[in-house]
C-alpha cells in the first residue's frame, strides 16, 4: 500500500513539474514577445472621419509614438455608428499590441448603453492613458437671430419642432448635450445625425442646418473665420480658447459635459506593452509642441495611468446611464 501511495505521489509530482514547466515556458515566451514589441507597424484606429478631433489626435500622437517606437504607426479611419463601428473592429483585433484605439466618451461610455454592440468596454478593452479633454461648443449659423443661450431658448420655443440640430450620431456626447438642453429647457429640437462632427460643421457652414453641439476642433476654425457663431461651451468653466463665449451653466445651472480622448488596446494585451505605451504617452503629452498643437484643436493635452482611465469610464457608464434613462433616449 505504501509503495502504491509513493508511486502515485511520484506521478503527481512529475505531472506538476511538467505543468509548472510548461506554464513557466509560456510566461517566458510571452515576456519575450512583449520585449520584442514592436516588430512591425502598429495600427491606430480612429473611429470617426478624417479631419475630426479623434482623427487629428490619433495622427499627432501616432507620429510621436512612431519616433520613439521605431515602427510606423498607421492611422486607420473606421467611421460610423457614433464611433462604435471602428471600436468593434478594435475589440476584435488580436491582443498583441499592434492595434490601438483612439477612444472617447461616445463609443466607450455611452453607445453600449443604447445598443447591443459586439463589444463590452470594460470586458474587451484595456486602458493605456488619457490624452486629451475638451468641452463641446454650441454653435449656430450666422443667419440664426441669436447670440447666446438666453436668446436661443425663446427662439426655439417660438419655432417648436422646426429647428434642426446636427450631431455625429445617437449616443455621442453632442447628442447627450442636446438632450440635456431639451430636458432642462423643456424645448423641442429635431436631431439630424452624421458620421462625424466635421461633417456636421461643414453642413452648417453650407447653411443646411442652423444649430449643433460640436467638438471644438472642427467648429473653432469656422467660428474664428466668422462662418459660424459660438454661443456657449458645455464645461462648467469658460474655455481658455474662447474666453468670451459663456458656459451653458451660466444660464442652465449644473450643465457640465466634457469630452475626453484616450488610448485603448484589446483586453489581454501584454502588460509590458501597455506599460511601455503609457510611459511614452506621459512624456509625449507633456511635449511643448504637442501641447500647442492640441490647443489649436481646442483640446487640453493631458495623461493618466491606465487605472485612472478605467475608473473614469466606470463612473461615466453609471452617470450617463441615469441621464439616458431620464431623457428617454433610445437608439434607432
Amino acid at each position: 500500500m505504501n509503495r502504491m501511495i509513493e508511486s502515485s505521489m511520484d506521478v503527481a509530482l512529475k505531472f506538476g513539474a511538467v505543468v509548472f514547466g510548461a506554464a513557466a515556458l509560456m510566461l517566458v515566451q510571452a515576456e519575450s514577445r512583449a520585449q520584442a514589441w514592436p516588430a512591425k507597424p502598429v495600427r491606430m484606429i480612429a473611429p470617426f472621419p478624417p479631419g475630426g478631433t479623434s482623427d487629428v489626435i490619433g495622427r499627432v500622437v501616432g507620429a510621436k509614438l512612431q519616433e520613439v517606437l521605431g515602427q510606423n504607426v498607421l492611422v486607420e479611419n473606421r467611421a460610423g455608428a457614433g464611433g462604435s463601428l471602428g471600436t468593434e473592429v478594435a475589440a476584435r483585433a488580436p491582443a498583441d499590441g499592434y492595434t490601438i484605439l483612439v477612444g472617447n466618451a461616445s463609443p466607450i461610455s455611452i453607445n453600449p448603453l443604447l445598443v447591443k454592440y459586439q463589444y463590452e468596454t470594460l470586458r474587451d478593452f484595456a486602458s493605456i492613458a488619457l490624452v486629451a479633454r475638451s468641452p463641446q461648443l454650441l454653435v449656430v449659423h450666422p443667419t440664426l437671430p441669436v447670440r447666446n443661450v438666453k436668446e436661443l431658448i425663446p427662439f426655439i420655443r417660438a419655432n417648436s419642432g422646426k429647428v434642426n440640430y446636427g450631431s455625429s450620431g445617437i449616443g455621442t456626447l453632442a447628442h447627450l448635450a442636446a438632450e440635456q438642453f431639451k430636458t432642462m429647457t423643456k424645448t423641442d429640437i429635431t436631431h439630424i445625425t452624421y458620421k462625424g462632427s466635421i461633417l456636421v460643421v461643414l453642413d452648417m457652414v453650407a447653411g443646411n442646418i442652423p444649430l449643433a453641439w460640436s467638438d471644438m476642433a472642427p467648429a473653432l476654425t469656422q467660428v474664428k473665420a466668422g462662418k459660424l457663431r459660438g454661443v456657449a461651451v458645455t464645461s462648467a468653466k469658460p474655455s481658455q480658447l474662447l474666453p468670451d463665449v459663456p458656459t451653458m451653466a451660466s444660464v442652465l445651472p449644473g450643465f457640465d459635459m466634457v469630452n475626453w480622448w484616450g488610448l485603448f488596446v484589446p483586453a489581454g494585451t501584454p502588460q509590458p506593452v501597455i506599460g511601455r505605451l503609457n510611459a511614452e504617452l506621459v512624456k509625449i503629452m507633456r511635449a511643448p509642441d504637442v501641447v500647442e498643437r492640441f490647443a489649436g484643436l481646442g483640446v487640453e493635452s493631458l495623461s493618466s495611468t491606465p487605472e485612472e482611465l478605467t475608473a473614469l469610464v466606470k463612473a461615466e457608464i453609471a452617470s450617463f446611464g441615469k441621464l439616458i434613462k431620464a431623457a428617454g433616449i433610445k437608439a434607432d
